[in-house]
């Protein structure tokens, strides 16, 4: 069978759904959002597939203490697809979970190290990364048991850096599958993959290895995925065509950036709680230019350089003082983390700095707003004049692609050359080096004081490619990938195209 009308398994650490009980003690699911659950769940919903996942609240362990295996069948709630729950000892999600995959491979693929400090690896690293493979073994076994249960043989699309070792895992309990990882992060290049210990470093690159094709979101992690697979024996990698040979079989490595729903956006921001908080907003803002920006509290979105390239914006350029605001919309991310909480004291402590330093009782520099909410971002994209998105490193960022969809200004994007939405919407980006605050701080003067025909044509360009490439086919091109491989290994015409320049 094809792989395009193959059944479809989906593996995450986090899965489509989340359950909860309503007022009457009813469970009831909330679907989350963003391009990645819209698509899979579409192409899930078609295949009448299944998505394996953890279980991560308390309701989901309920419902894996009360099902066979964990599994929920979705079809009570208005769709077509499956959910297996996989449920671990929270000692054991916490060395998988918050020290190897958050602190140690995060902070690996985005560069977050302060080397001459940190990190220092020991004991109870080993132990963690024990418990990593435990996890990735568990999804592995549970993908391989998911898999029989079809009357013929799915193809599997195994999600980022969380499950880096399954497709190799999977591939020990069944050689033939075919197997995508996606990587939705940024990749670190081999010299700094290099601060790992060797089994976690070729651990991570031969799990992937598993897997018949790999995707990224940009070439710049393609190519830092190729040149690091380069290291490791008995791996042969052909850059120009984007292939690497390993164990007999060849891994197709390709770029397939995903994108963000464009409806269920469009239709929040038509809401009437939009449109009084876009008022509430524009009463805020008086006559003064919006820079905005929408960010989770994460080390990699670079929000305390922002703020001090706003600063030497200001300060060079005295005369928007009291014409411009900066909001910035927070959410905050990974509080569990030392490091985590200590950088959000940082912002917000350099945000009041700045403030007290520049503003005065009538005007103040920076508005700063910590929670999670959705609809107001939504709102605050409608406003802006300046989106600014200048992350260190970002595997994509789609507040780059959410921004100019909903915006009614005609906003210039600045945006960090190290984010993956760099790839595709530069050419229509002002772009920055993310370290350089004289260079963000000129960017924003650029932005600010932009013709209006430039803005325009600007705005336009970036909703064009947004709008060009909807989550569906991110998943289709995936499944096409599979299927020349398919027909590769039959021997028949149609096998792996050439990676896309």
């Amino acid at each position: 069978m094809s792989a395009l009308d193959a059944p479809l398994i989906v593996a995450s650490n986090r899965g489509p759904v989340s359950f909860d009980h309503d007022d009457r003690g009813e469970l009831v699911a909330r679907r989350g959002s963003g391009g990645l659950v819209t698509a899979l769940v579409g192409a899930l919903q078609e295949a009448r597939g299944v998505w394996v996942a953890a279980a991560m609240s308390d309701t989901d362990r309920e419902l894996v203490a009360g099902s066979e295996g964990g599994r929920v069948d979705m079809g009570a709630f208005g769709s077509t697809y499956r959910v297996r729950y996989l449920d671990f000892p929270p000692d054991t999600y916490d060395g998988y979970y918050n020290r190897i995959s958050n602190g140690v491979l995060w902070f690996a693929h985005h560069y977050l190290w302060d080397t001459a400090r940190s990190p220092t690896f020991g004991q109870e690293d080993e132990q963690a990364w024990a418990d990593y493979v435990t996890v990735n073994r568990a999804f592995a076994q549970a993908l391989a048991e998911e898999g029989d249960r079809f009357p013929v043989p799915p193809v599997y699309l195994i999600q980022d850096y969380q499950l880096a070792l399954v497709p190799r895992l999977l591939r020990e309990l069944r050689p033939t599958a075919l197997i995508a990882h996606f990587s939705h992060t940024a990749m670190a290049g081999l010299t700094y993959l290099r601060i790992l210990p060797a089994k976690i470093r070729d651990g991570v690159l031969r799990g992937m290895l598993g897997a018949d094709v790999l995707g990224f979101h940009s070439q710049m992690w393609a190519e830092n995925f190729l040149m690091s697979a380069r290291s490791l024996s008995g791996v042969r990698v052909d850059l120009a065509r984007s292939r690497i040979a390993t164990d007999g079989r060849e891994v197709l490595v390709r770029i397939h950036p995903i994108s963000v729903d464009v409806g269920p956006m469009r239709e929040a921001a038509a809401s009437p709680q939009a449109r009084e908080l876009r008022r509430e907003l524009n009463r805020w803002r008086e006559n003064a230019r919006l820079i905005l920006r929408v960010d989770r509290l994460e080390l990699t979105k670079n929000i305390l350089r922002g703020f001090q390239a706003y600063e030497l914006f200001l300060r060079r350029n005295p005369s928007w003082i009291g014409r411009v605001k900066f909001l910035a919309l927070l959410s905050p991310s990974r509080m569990e983390l030392p490091e985590y909480r200590s950088y959000t004291e940082e912002c917000l402590a350099e945000a009041e700095r700045i403030n007290r330093e520049i503003g005065d009782r009538d005007w103040l520099p920076i508005e700063v707003r910590v929670k999670d909410d959705y609809l107001g971002a939504i709102a605050a994209y409608g406003l802006y004049d300046v989106l600014f998105v200048n992350p260190v490193y970002d595997g994509m960022n789609l507040v780059a692609m959410e921004g100019p969809l909903l915006n009614r200004r005609q906003g210039v994007l600045v945006l960090s050359r190290n984010a993956g939405a760099y790839w595709r919407l530069g050419r229509y980006a002002i772009a920055v080096n993310p370290f350089d605050l004289r260079e963000m701080a000129d960017a924003l003067a650029q932005a600010l004081e932009m013709p209006q025909e430039e803005r325009a044509r600007r705005a336009r360009g970036l909703s064009r490619l947004v709008l060009s490439n909807p989550p569906a086919r991110w998943v289709r091109a995936q499944r096409e990938d599979l299927e020349r491989v398919r027909l590769r290994r039959l021997g028949r015409p149609g096998g792996p195209a050439e990676p896309p320049g």
